[in-house]
């Protein structure tokens, strides 16, 4: 099993070590550097080149912006996961839409971390729960977007980062079924991977509650 490469950039001293010290014991993730600003992190992604880079509440708040395009430039596939503050409803949208692999809160549990980080190696987008049912609040979806019920349920989940494999077993269908399912919610809501499908819906309000 490959190593997963990961680097820990933050404002806050406590947070970086809580991060790494929830990671460390992990055998398939390997710590390659803590970054504390955006140069210094654009700097280790240049020289160590992480898989993943976890950025949690750099200040201010457009260095995670910042961040992300300056390392794109260097490294086009490193991915990203972000622990956002207490108003996600406020920075999701703009995540997705920067294709970050996961989302998480500052009160999300250990595990969730550990997740987002494997899910993120594989390609796969995940969201904490939490923060899924605080955007999550309504609102009318465009008659074009409309899902059907089963299309929906998968959008759930694929927004929860479950593969394809996954969500065949946890629904007792066909790989080749979901895979249909998942390329017409792509053409209703006009998206190309799975990280802008889950934005456009997000954005929508169809992943309600």
């Amino acid at each position: 099993m490959p190593l997963i490469k990961v680097l820990i950039a933050g404002s806050y001293v406590l947070l970086r070590e809580a991060l790494k010290s929830i990671l460390a014991a992990e055998q398939d993730i390997e710590i390659i550097g803590i970054a504390s600003s955006v140069d210094e992190a654009v700097e280790t992604i240049s020289k160590q080149e992480p898989d993943i880079v976890i950025v949690s509440l750099l200040k201010p708040n457009v260095a995670t912006s910042s961040l992300i395009k300056k390392s794109r430039k260097i490294n086009p596939h490193v991915k990203f996961v972000t622990i956002v503050d207490v108003n996600p409803t406020d920075t999701l949208q703009e995540l997705l839409e920067m294709k970050v692999s996961s989302v998480l809160s500052i009160n999300s549990e250990p595990e969730f971390l550990k997740l987002a980080v494997r899910k993120a190696f594989e390609g796969d987008t995940y969201i904490d729960p939490s923060i899924s049912q605080k955007v999550n609040n309504g609102g009318s979806k465009p008659e074009e977007y409309k899902l059907s019920s089963r299309q929906l349920q998968i959008l759930k989940m694929v927004a929860q980062g479950y593969t394809n494999k996954r969500i065949s077993a946890e629904l007792n269908i066909s790989q080749d079924t979901v895979k249909t399912h998942v390329r017409i919610i792509f053409k209703k809501l006009k998206a190309v991977d799975r990280a802008q499908a889950v934005s456009k819906a997000y954005s929508l309000g169809i992943l309600n509650g």
